[in-house]
């Protein structure tokens, strides 16, 4: 359940973010030192389940999701560097708000600042989505 959500949160961002963006999940690694990879990636991981409430073995909980940008700044033209910002706005306006499943929403939240490493820019936006779980 948990991974269809990232699923269908790519399938989004690769809808209406520009063509030939590069999207990745939880479980994708970026390495930036293999000249193959693009210089600029947007990663969707799943950060945190953050539990509201359990009655019996019914629990409510929030998942929530960071979509972080990275960009290599030493191999990032000028255009690539645009891109990144045009980015990380587009999978903004993408999710905020966008109903996954009926009457299920994501909403903004609190996510990681920009990081700079001196070689990778992280920039970044936060989602959470109501989860409900069932014991068995």
């Amino acid at each position: 359940m948990i991974f269809d959500h990232e699923a269908a949160i790519l399938a989004r961002l690769a809808a209406k973010c520009a063509p030939g963006s590069r999207l990745v999940g939880t479980f994708d690694v970026i390495d930036f030192t293999d000249p193959a990879t693009i210089p600029v990636v947007c990663q969707v991981a799943l950060a945190k389940v953050d539990p509201l409430g359990q009655t019996g073995r019914c629990a409510r909980a929030n998942l929530a999701w960071h979509v972080c940008v990275y960009v290599d700044i030493h191999r990032a033209s000028p255009a690539e560097k645009t891109a990144a910002g045009v980015l990380l706005s587009a999978a903004a306006s993408a999710l905020v708000g966008w109903e996954i499943e009926p009457g299920r929403e994501l909403q903004l939240a609190d996510g990681p600042e920009t990081g700079f490493d001196g070689r990778i820019l992280r920039l970044s936006v936060a989602f959470t989505l109501p989860a409900f779980f069932v014991g068995s």
